[in-house]
């Protein structure tokens, strides 16, 4: 091996003038400011390892490795010039910088030693990772990833409760992240992909005994790897600047008590279901037949959101407490958290509400009302019943006793209106509790830690089929289209909930597949035959969006990342759909699709 020549005295200069700028550094802080001490200390920092990258330009088998080390002296250095000064929260953060940098060295290493094999496949997917590491769009989102977790803290709001800050930072640093990691796939892969067809390289590698469908299935394997590492590194930090926060001092014991009960855990969600349901469904049903006789045309314009606003209408009449009433909520399926509490210090369940005041123009009013728990008053201090007032369109928890459930694993929740009669208006406000979040029993079923690694895996998952579309998009199209396709793809099935929701309207009612289709074209027979060629085309488009909608995978169907910030439990059965649905099915499905295009293409054209 060609060592370069005084390799120490080259390595010596970029290290010499980290000692004189340390020193200059440190004068300035003592003499005119710390403020000034740490600018001059952080372009010392960047002008050695700037230095150390000139200084080897002639010996590049030496340069990566002698910048990267220069450059870790120098921000350690740079770290502990920040200790000595009291910044300990930008000292942490640089600390963090460096230890994911040195993570992301020491995971290519293994990576490179996991990929040490001689078969075609394995050789094509170690390329791709050093092809990750020297392209510099993909180099630079890389690094920006690295930098982005341990530098989020500094953004925050220290004067804000911390359990809302820990919330902040679990879902930013995941769900920020794994957008840039899926720009950083698609990226990598089509520029991989198409870089090779574009530049001719690819006849080389296909001259060798490999098939094309093992250089796909190579491109893709690498891109895995590489981005298995990004989620693991980002998992580590985000973990360990959650915990650093979550030991900071808390606004009052209650915020305390929210980060450890609220935040970092794993809790299950219960919904109320109705006293009577047979009679609730019942009074649903006959609502639904008086409006189809009283309002026949309104009801066949569009029969399906017809039903879903009588239901709709009934859910909130129902989660309505109006004055001098009750109403009672009934939760069921309580029997595992009753017996999981049983012997240990877990003794309560928590009720999550969110009421909202309803009255002429009285929507922030404090509301009052009194529960009861199975038919007996709660809670009750000095033989006394006490009320709760809690301020409206806010997410409060309450702490229930865990031995109100009956043995049947079922807890009655019973709630009164003790609304008084607001200034200026003539009767009690009503209260009502919005669908879903609104009023809900929420129990523990798992630990924080064990949530978080089932929501990284989710995380990886999705990463893994952004690469297959990538590369089966490069596979055939050129270097802007592949990008363009990967995106769309990308941004179709991160928003599905949002287009489901949106073009719901064209949805169906009907069981079954041929039942819809045939509904859906009557129907725009119909509108055509009445003139009304717009609606009509709206109904027909129904099959394009159906279909677009039943293609692409949904990730929102495994928010994995908005249930850990919140603390509710991700179940390993999710899990496994997600590897089922995202991570297999769909990567083969478009993997076979791409190997049939690609055996048939040309690669002697350019890919642009």
């Amino acid at each position: 091996m060609n060592r370069p020549a005084q390799p120490w005295r080259r390595a010596g200069r970029p290290l010499l003038l980290l000692a004189v700028g340390s020193l200059v550094a440190e004068a300035c802080a003592r003499g005119v400011g710390v403020g000034i001490g740490i600018v001059v200390q952080a372009c010392v920092a960047a002008l050695c390892a700037w230095w150390a990258w000139r200084e080897f330009q002639a010996t590049p088998q030496w340069r990566r490795k002698a910048t990267a080390v220069i450059a870790t002296v120098a921000a350690v250095v740079a770290v502990w010039f920040l200790v000595r000064h009291g910044r300990l929260l930008e000292a942490t953060g640089l600390a963090g910088v460096i230890g994911m940098a040195t993570g992301c060295w020491l995971g290519l290493a293994g990576i490179h030693l996991l990929l040490s094999g001689s078969t075609g496949v394995i050789g094509v997917a170690r390329a791709v990772v050093d092809e990750a590491v020297r392209m510099r769009v993909s180099l630079g989102l890389a690094m920006l990833v690295l930098v982005l977790v341990p530098t989020l803290p500094l953004a925050l709001d220290h004067s804000e409760r911390l359990h809302y800050r820990v919330q902040f930072l679990l879902s930013w640093s995941l769900g920020v992240t794994g957008v840039i990691l899926s720009l950083l796939t698609i990226v990598l892969a089509c520029g991989s992909i198409c870089g090779d067809i574009d530049s001719g390289r690819i006849h080389m590698t296909l001259v060798k005994p490999l098939q094309r469908w093992e250089y796909l299935v190579g491109k893709w394997l690498g891109i895995a790897l590489f981005d298995l590492l990004m989620v693991a590194l980002v998992g580590a930090g985000t973990a360990t600047f959650v915990r650093l926060l979550a030991g900071t001092e808390a606004t009052d014991p209650q915020d305390r008590a929210a980060v450890t009960e609220q935040v970092l855990t794993a809790r299950i969600a219960l919904d109320p279901e109705p006293a009577n349901p047979v009679e609730y469904d019942a009074a649903i049903a006959a609502a639904i037949q008086q409006l189809e006789e009283d309002e026949p045309d309104a009801f066949e314009r569009n029969p399906g959101a017809a039903r879903r606003r009588i239901r709709q209408e009934y859910d909130w009449q129902w989660h309505t407490v109006t004055p001098d009433t009750v109403s009672t909520y009934v939760f069921r399926g309580l029997g595992d958290a009753k017996r999981r509490a049983a012997g240990t210090a877990d003794t309560t369940l928590q009720l999550q509400l969110k009421p909202r005041a309803y009255n002429v123009e009285v929507d922030l009013a404090d509301v009052r009302f009194a529960i009861w728990l199975n038919d007996r008053p709660w809670p009750v201090m000095d033989g006394d019943h006490v009320e709760q007032i809690l301020p409206t369109q806010a997410v409060h928890v309450l702490d229930l006793p865990v031995e109100a459930v009956d043995e049947e694993g079922n807890l009655r929740l019973t709630i009164a209106n003790r609304n008084l009669v607001p200034d200026g208006e003539t009767k009690p406000t009503t209260i009502t509790f919005s669908p879903g979040d609104g009023l809900r029993i929420l129990h523990r079923a798992g630990g924080f830690d064990g949530n978080f690694i089932r929501c990284l895996a989710v995380v990886w998952i999705k990463l893994t089929m952004v690469a297959a579309v990538a590369v089966a998009a490069a596979s055939c199209l050129g270097l802007p289209m592949a990008i363009l396709a990967s995106l769309v793809v990308y941004a179709t099935a991160l928003g599905s909930g949002f287009l489901r929701d949106a073009l719901g309207l064209y949805n169906m009612v009907s069981t079954s597949f041929l039942g819809s289709v045939v509904e859906r074209a009557g129907r725009a027979a119909t509108l055509a035959s009445e003139f009304r060629f717009y609606e009509a085309f709206r109904m027909l488009f129904g099959f394009v969006t159906d279909l677009a909608l039943w293609l692409t995978p949904a990730f929102s169907d495994f928010d994995a990342v908005g249930r850990l910030s919140t603390g509710m439990l991700i179940p390993a059965s999710d899990v496994l759909a997600c590897l089922w649905r995202i991570g297999l099915i769909y990567p083969l499905v478009i993997g076979l699709a791409a190997w049939a295009l690609f055996e048939r293409r040309d690669l002697i054209r350019s890919s642009t």
